[in-house]
């Protein structure tokens, strides 16, 4: 499977910096990571569900992309590149996180309990399938987009996105309904 290519361009930073970034400029290098921290920070926060270990992820992040981001050969490949930067130290923080301290719970980025609820829900959800779904849903990416940025056949990524609505429904329960026995564990933070 080659790199993604196409209309995703420019959601990291605009053309302008990468192409600048590539070029050697340092200065310029400087600025693309500080405009790509806050997204590879949301998106680190979305996948781990702890903000504190996000910083860590995008952190660490930033200092890949500080180093290699010349090595680039295309600038249409920064898009897909950056996003399996962030994801890899993301499940890398996250696989950390587990064998350390099982059973910590993180903290989800709104305080309201439907938010709570749904947060806890995706926690719950198995790292794959927490995966393709924090990309679909709250990067809004296309699912041949995902594909390209995990390395996965695009029909895994409809699969994988299947299965994750199947587990939220479950978890969740008719949500303007009375909860279900699960929604009630996720809702006392079971997980």
């Amino acid at each position: 499977m080659g790199e993604f290519e196409g209309p995703g361009m420019g959601r990291w930073a605009p053309r302008e910096m990468v192409v600048a970034a590539l070029s050697g400029d340092e200065n310029a290098v400087e600025r693309l990571v500080a405009a790509v921290w806050p997204a590879c920070f949301r998106l680190a926060a979305t996948v781990i569900g702890d903000r504190n270990l996000a910083q860590d992820a995008a952190q660490e992040t930033c200092v890949i992309l500080y180093r290699n981001v010349r090595s680039l050969r295309r600038v249409e490949a920064f898009d897909a590149w950056l996003y399996r930067i962030v994801m890899r130290e993301s499940v890398r923080v996250r696989r950390r996180r587990h064998s350390e301290a099982a059973g910590a719970e993180g903290s989800g980025p709104s305080d309201d309990i439907a938010s709570i609820d749904v947060w806890r829900a995706l926690e719950a959800l198995p790292p794959k399938l927490r995966d393709v779904t924090v990309l679909f849903y709250f990067d809004d990416l296309k699912s041949e987009e995902i594909a390209a940025i995990l390395r996965i056949p695009h029909a895994t990524v409809r699969t994988r996105l299947t299965r994750a609505r199947e587990h939220l429904r479950e978890l969740l329960g008719d949500y303007a309904g009375e909860s279900s026995p699960k929604r009630r564990e996720v809702r006392q933070g079971v997980f």
